[in-house]
Protein backbone atom coordinates (compact mmCIF):
# COMPACT_ATOMS: atom_id res chain seq x y z
CA UNK A 1 0.00 0.00 0.00
CA UNK A 2 1.53 3.43 -1.17
CA UNK A 3 1.01 6.38 1.93
CA UNK A 4 1.18 10.09 -0.01
CA UNK A 5 2.27 12.72 2.52
CA UNK A 6 1.38 16.27 1.24
CA UNK A 7 2.60 18.80 3.77
CA UNK A 8 4.84 21.80 3.69
CA UNK A 9 6.81 20.59 6.42
CA UNK A 10 9.64 18.42 5.41
CA UNK A 11 11.04 17.46 8.58
CA UNK A 12 7.80 16.34 9.85
CA UNK A 13 7.13 14.50 6.19
CA UNK A 14 10.57 12.72 7.02
CA UNK A 15 9.52 11.82 10.53
CA UNK A 16 6.52 9.85 9.25
CA UNK A 17 8.35 8.29 6.28
CA UNK A 18 10.70 6.69 9.16
CA UNK A 19 7.90 6.26 11.20
CA UNK A 20 5.64 4.16 8.51
CA UNK A 21 7.98 2.34 6.52
CA UNK A 22 8.79 0.14 9.04
CA UNK A 23 5.31 -0.91 9.25
CA UNK A 24 5.48 -2.51 5.31
CA UNK A 25 3.97 0.91 3.51
CA UNK A 26 5.53 2.28 1.12
CA UNK A 27 5.61 6.36 1.31
CA UNK A 28 5.99 9.29 -1.10
CA UNK A 29 5.71 12.62 0.24
CA UNK A 30 5.20 15.83 -1.39
CA UNK A 31 5.61 19.94 0.00
CA UNK A 32 2.91 20.76 -1.95
CA UNK A 33 -0.78 20.25 -3.15
CA UNK A 34 0.45 21.27 -6.66
CA UNK A 35 3.67 18.59 -6.66
CA UNK A 36 1.08 15.80 -6.11
CA UNK A 37 -1.72 16.78 -8.33
CA UNK A 38 1.01 16.42 -11.16
CA UNK A 39 2.71 13.37 -9.88
CA UNK A 40 0.69 11.20 -8.35
CA UNK A 41 -0.95 7.79 -10.15
CA UNK A 42 -4.21 7.67 -8.48
CA UNK A 43 -5.14 4.53 -9.51
CA UNK A 44 -2.15 2.85 -6.61
CA UNK A 45 -4.09 1.54 -3.81
CA UNK A 46 -2.98 3.39 -1.13
CA UNK A 47 -4.07 6.35 1.15
CA UNK A 48 -3.61 10.65 1.32
CA UNK A 49 -2.03 12.28 4.84
CA UNK A 50 -2.94 16.01 3.80
CA UNK A 51 -2.12 19.20 5.91
CA UNK A 52 -4.87 21.30 5.51
CA UNK A 53 -3.09 24.53 6.00
CA UNK A 54 -0.34 24.73 3.50
CA UNK A 55 0.88 27.71 0.96
CA UNK A 56 -0.46 27.71 -2.36
CA UNK A 57 -3.72 25.06 -2.28
CA UNK A 58 -4.69 24.20 0.87
CA UNK A 59 -5.59 20.52 1.88
CA UNK A 60 -9.57 21.38 1.54
CA UNK A 61 -8.96 22.78 -2.05
CA UNK A 62 -6.78 19.65 -2.93
CA UNK A 63 -9.45 17.75 -1.79
CA UNK A 64 -12.02 19.53 -4.05
CA UNK A 65 -9.84 19.09 -6.79
CA UNK A 66 -9.12 15.46 -6.19
CA UNK A 67 -13.17 15.06 -6.41
CA UNK A 68 -13.25 17.42 -9.79
CA UNK A 69 -10.57 14.85 -11.06
CA UNK A 70 -12.56 11.52 -9.80
CA UNK A 71 -9.26 10.78 -7.92
CA UNK A 72 -10.68 8.26 -5.11
CA UNK A 73 -7.74 8.01 -2.75
CA UNK A 74 -8.96 8.13 0.89
CA UNK A 75 -8.01 11.33 2.95
CA UNK A 76 -6.41 11.70 6.34
CA UNK A 77 -6.25 14.86 7.31
CA UNK A 78 -3.70 16.09 9.91
CA UNK A 79 -4.51 19.26 11.41
CA UNK A 80 -3.83 22.40 13.74
CA UNK A 81 -5.66 23.03 17.16
CA UNK A 82 -7.32 25.69 15.76
CA UNK A 83 -8.98 23.45 12.27
CA UNK A 84 -11.00 20.83 13.69
CA UNK A 85 -13.73 22.27 12.65
CA UNK A 86 -12.47 22.58 9.33
CA UNK A 87 -11.38 19.12 9.47
CA UNK A 88 -15.01 18.02 10.79
CA UNK A 89 -15.82 20.21 7.26
CA UNK A 90 -13.28 17.60 5.32
CA UNK A 91 -15.21 14.70 6.36
CA UNK A 92 -19.09 15.61 5.73
CA UNK A 93 -17.30 15.71 2.10
CA UNK A 94 -15.77 12.17 2.35
CA UNK A 95 -12.62 12.53 4.03
CA UNK A 96 -11.65 9.57 6.18
CA UNK A 97 -10.38 10.59 9.44
CA UNK A 98 -8.20 13.64 11.01
CA UNK A 99 -5.57 14.02 13.32
CA UNK A 100 -4.07 16.32 15.34
CA UNK A 101 -0.95 17.20 15.19
CA UNK A 102 1.53 16.50 17.03
CA UNK A 103 0.13 13.42 15.55
CA UNK A 104 0.58 10.26 17.66
CA UNK A 105 2.47 7.38 16.17
CA UNK A 106 0.02 4.77 17.54
CA UNK A 107 -2.92 6.70 16.54
CA UNK A 108 -1.95 6.93 12.81
CA UNK A 109 -1.11 3.80 12.30
CA UNK A 110 -4.02 3.13 13.67
CA UNK A 111 -6.10 5.06 11.44
CA UNK A 112 -3.82 3.65 8.43
CA UNK A 113 -4.69 0.20 9.19
CA UNK A 114 -7.94 0.83 9.21
CA UNK A 115 -8.04 2.14 5.55
CA UNK A 116 -6.07 -0.33 4.44
CA UNK A 117 -8.77 -2.76 6.07
CA UNK A 118 -11.45 -0.69 3.80
CA UNK A 119 -9.33 -0.62 0.72
CA UNK A 120 -9.01 -5.10 1.20
CA UNK A 121 -12.75 -4.98 1.78
CA UNK A 122 -13.56 -3.51 -1.28
CA UNK A 123 -10.57 -5.21 -3.23
CA UNK A 124 -12.12 -8.64 -2.31
CA UNK A 125 -15.65 -7.33 -2.93
CA UNK A 126 -14.40 -6.41 -6.47
CA UNK A 127 -12.83 -10.02 -7.13
CA UNK A 128 -16.18 -11.02 -6.29
CA UNK A 129 -18.00 -9.27 -8.53
CA UNK A 130 -15.94 -10.62 -11.11
CA UNK A 131 -16.29 -13.85 -10.11
CA UNK A 132 -20.00 -13.37 -10.82
CA UNK A 133 -19.75 -11.87 -13.99
CA UNK A 134 -17.80 -14.10 -15.53
CA UNK A 135 -20.87 -16.84 -14.03
CA UNK A 136 -23.02 -14.74 -15.48
CA UNK A 137 -21.74 -14.68 -19.21
CA UNK A 138 -22.89 -18.55 -19.12
CA UNK A 139 -26.35 -17.84 -19.41
CA UNK A 140 -28.33 -16.91 -22.34
CA UNK A 141 -29.34 -13.59 -23.27
CA UNK A 142 -33.31 -14.67 -21.31
CA UNK A 143 -31.70 -16.58 -18.69
CA UNK A 144 -29.88 -12.99 -18.07
CA UNK A 145 -33.03 -10.94 -18.08
CA UNK A 146 -35.05 -13.46 -15.86
CA UNK A 147 -32.08 -13.37 -13.59
CA UNK A 148 -31.63 -9.92 -13.12
CA UNK A 149 -35.69 -9.48 -12.61
CA UNK A 150 -35.29 -12.68 -10.00
CA UNK A 151 -32.49 -10.69 -8.40
CA UNK A 152 -34.99 -7.84 -7.96
CA UNK A 153 -37.10 -9.78 -5.92
CA UNK A 154 -39.67 -10.21 -8.60
CA UNK A 155 -41.98 -13.02 -8.75
CA UNK A 156 -42.47 -15.62 -11.60
CA UNK A 157 -45.72 -14.04 -12.91
CA UNK A 158 -44.49 -10.58 -12.58
CA UNK A 159 -41.55 -11.41 -14.85
CA UNK A 160 -43.51 -13.05 -17.36
CA UNK A 161 -45.40 -9.63 -17.19
CA UNK A 162 -42.72 -7.56 -18.08
CA UNK A 163 -40.89 -9.63 -20.23
CA UNK A 164 -44.00 -11.23 -22.11
CA UNK A 165 -43.62 -14.94 -21.82
CA UNK A 166 -45.27 -17.73 -20.06
CA UNK A 167 -44.98 -18.04 -16.26
CA UNK A 168 -43.87 -21.99 -17.37
CA UNK A 169 -41.04 -20.60 -19.31
CA UNK A 170 -40.06 -18.03 -16.40
CA UNK A 171 -39.76 -20.37 -14.39
CA UNK A 172 -37.69 -22.86 -16.74
CA UNK A 173 -35.05 -20.20 -17.46
CA UNK A 174 -34.62 -19.39 -13.76
CA UNK A 175 -34.13 -23.21 -12.95
CA UNK A 176 -31.62 -23.03 -15.69
CA UNK A 177 -29.88 -20.10 -14.68
CA UNK A 178 -29.67 -21.49 -11.03
CA UNK A 179 -28.04 -24.64 -12.16
CA UNK A 180 -25.48 -22.76 -14.03
CA UNK A 181 -25.11 -19.96 -11.34
CA UNK A 182 -25.47 -23.04 -8.73
CA UNK A 183 -27.50 -20.80 -6.64
CA UNK A 184 -30.86 -22.05 -4.69
CA UNK A 185 -32.78 -19.28 -3.89
CA UNK A 186 -33.45 -15.67 -4.72
CA UNK A 187 -31.32 -14.57 -1.79
CA UNK A 188 -28.33 -16.04 -3.81
CA UNK A 189 -28.82 -13.79 -6.27
CA UNK A 190 -27.39 -10.84 -4.21
CA UNK A 191 -24.10 -10.29 -6.39
CA UNK A 192 -26.54 -10.45 -9.39
CA UNK A 193 -28.50 -7.20 -8.05
CA UNK A 194 -25.26 -5.80 -7.19
CA UNK A 195 -23.97 -6.22 -10.62
CA UNK A 196 -27.42 -4.35 -12.03
CA UNK A 197 -27.03 -1.76 -9.62
CA UNK A 198 -23.29 -1.19 -10.96
CA UNK A 199 -24.50 -1.13 -14.10
CA UNK A 200 -21.39 -4.17 -15.49
CA UNK A 201 -24.91 -5.85 -16.91
CA UNK A 202 -28.23 -4.76 -17.96
CA UNK A 203 -31.60 -6.19 -18.76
Amino acid sequence: MLIRIVDDDEDLAESLKFLLEPEGWKVVSYLSAEDYLKSDAPSVEGCLLLDIRMPGLSGLELQEKMKERGWEVPIIFLTGHGDVDVAVQAMKFGAYDFLQKPVKAERLIQAISSVASILKEKRDYGASLEYWYKKFQLLTDRERSVTILASQGLLNQEISERLNISTRTVHTHRLNSYKKLDVHSTSDLAPIAALYRSRKITL
